[in-house]
């Protein structure tokens, strides 16, 4: 398989400044290195140095909480990355778990990419640094907000930033070559609905557990759903019939039908998501909504008008991110990766993984 022409990988990049602004607030951690070692790239181009660093950093008391390869993760890593995550918000106490595997989760993926970055020698120049550190400044500037302000709400000085940077930049030189047409025709399948206006005529059941009998009332309605699915499905009764029998929702006088909808927009995503999934006639497995368990069956559809060319680019960040997590599982399955006991690594992309 050929890779994407370097004309295409262009206009599938991520814009970098609200990348960048996301990344540096909230979403990467990556100091770990600059807190072992004040020269990065040296750290991690030579992976034999860490064995006599160990022993420098036995000596200084410093706990380290995970081994990614012969990279030390610190408790100090570990610290830095809670407080960029939370923002300077207070953590709930029913999360503080999760949230700390989801920062070791951040960290370990950061240590992963870099260790790749550097055995690759993939290049970053000064100049694309300031060039972005520019753009940056460019754009706090139209928020009335100044580069110092950035850095102390970042937790950054101006070094930390341009290390940062470099990351940022070093990545996407790293995973877009592996990024193919292929994978592009894949992905656009898969979510064409999500930008080229198709609408879905849907129906729908939904069965409203109680809520103060808990998972359990939950757990009596799915396998109710499920009868009633197989009863729709053995022909015993149409949809329509089973919505008018069953459904708790107003559209039940309609046989379920709740018109035409957008992908985005007008239902909740965890119905939406759920009805896009259908084909005409087809009816969907139960599934759960906050505002209960549902049936859905789509009824007709509304093709849409864009033409794919015209969402490549939000095709290609997905293509991106599915290729990037692909190239992570490779990596973990070979890098030796320890975490000190009762430190534990809880996948950050996971649903409410942030306060």
């Amino acid at each position: 398989m050929n890779t994407l022409p370097e004309q295409n990988l262009r206009r599938m990049r991520p814009a970098p400044i609200m990348l960048l602004l996301l990344s540096l607030l909230i979403a990467l951690t990556g100091r770990e290195a600059a807190s072992q070692d004040s020269d990065q790239k040296a750290e991690a181009k030579a992976d034999s140095e860490s064995d006599s660093d160990s022993e420098d950093d036995s000596e200084a008391g410093v706990e380290v909480i995970a081994t990614v390869g012969n990279v030390r993760l610190t408790r100090a890593d570990l610290e830095m990355a809670l407080r960029r995550r939370s923002g300077g918000r207070q953590v709930p106490a029913d999360q503080q778990e999760r949230f700390v595997g989801q920062a070791v989760s951040e960290l370990v993926e950061q240590a992963l990419l870099r260790g790749e970055i550097a055995r690759r020698r993939v290049e970053v120049t000064d100049e694309e640094i300031n060039d972005r550190v520019a753009q940056l400044s460019a754009e706090l500037s139209t928020r009335q907000s100044s580069l110092n302000e950035f850095l102390a709400t970042a937790g950054l000085d101006l070094d930390g930033l341009r290390e940062q940077m470099r990351f940022d930049i070093a990545v996407p030189k790293l995973i877009m070559p592996m990024i193919t047409e292929d994978h592009i025709r894949q992905v656009t399948a898969l979510h064409r609905y999500d930008f080229d206006g198709t609408r879905m005529r849907a129906s729908h059941i939904i069965l409203r557990p109680d809520a103060s009998a808990g998972p359990e009332a939950v757990a009596a309605m799915l396998s109710r759903a499920e009868k009633i699915r197989a009863g729709i499905l053995a022909e015993e009764m149409t949809f329509a019939e089973a919505a008018e029998r069953y459904s708790a929702g107003p559209s039940r006088q309609r046989g379920g039908d709740l018109g035409f909808l957008p992908r985005h927009g007008l239902l909740t995503e965890e119905f939406s998501s759920q009805v896009f999934k259908l084909i005409k006639g087809e009816v969907s497995k139960p599934f759960v909504t906050p505002y209960g368990v549902h049936l859905a069956k789509v009824t007709d559809v509304d093709p849409g008008t864009v033409e794919p060319e015209a969402f490549r680019q939000q095709i290609g960040q997905i293509a991106f991110q599915k290729v990037l997590q692909a190239f992570l599982l490779q990596c973990q399955k070979k890098t030796p990766i320890e975490l000190k006991p009762g430190i534990m690594a809880i996948d950050h992309r996971a649903p409410g993984a942030r306060p």
